[in-house]
């Protein structure tokens, strides 16, 4: 199975209530994650990590917070606790991640350099581990930010 990412975008009423329970998180992770307010990033979350950062595992700044933002709630549900973005957190990473397209991060791609950093999954030097794998989970997480930021909406994301 391996480690794998999700996010769901939730109103301020959804933030509150998982706030104050987190164990409810694990009905969203019981439920369907192919709604427009949830995005199942697999085990490219690290690999894209990477291309936005350069860097594993930082936690500075706007693309950064794509993958490691938010306020850290209680529980662990694998590996760590589930993470909270509120509304203005989801709108910078928004913005950030304008001007950023699958070109841009093909550039940036040097399966070597992942590999000595152990960017998760060691898969980056298959022929279709950009193109087929990382490219289209960048492009939903992008829109689901857009969409997020778009609603005024808070992101839960878990790593598990």
């Amino acid at each position: 199975m391996g480690m794998t990412w999700d996010g769901w975008a939730l109103t301020g009423a959804e933030a509150s209530a998982v706030r104050a329970d987190p164990e409810s998180i694990w009905e969203r992770l019981n439920a369907d994650r192919t709604s427009p307010s949830a995005v199942d990033l697999d085990k490219a979350w690290h690999g894209i990590h990477w291309l936005l950062t350069g860097d594993p595992w930082t936690t500075e700044g706007p693309l950064a917070s794509v993958i490691f933002g938010g306020e850290e709630l209680d529980g662990n549900f694998g590996y760590g606790p589930p993470r909270l973005l509120d509304p203005s957190g989801v709108a910078a990473i928004a913005a950030a991640l304008a001007d950023v397209d699958p070109t841009t991060l093909r550039a940036r791609f040097d399966p070597a350099a992942m590999a000595s950093a152990e960017v998760y999954p060691d898969i980056w030097d298959d022929a279709d581990s950009f193109a087929g794998y990382l490219a289209p989970n960048f492009v939903a997480v992008k829109e689901f930010y857009r969409a997020a930021a778009e609603r005024g909406q808070w992101v839960l994301q878990l790593l598990h």
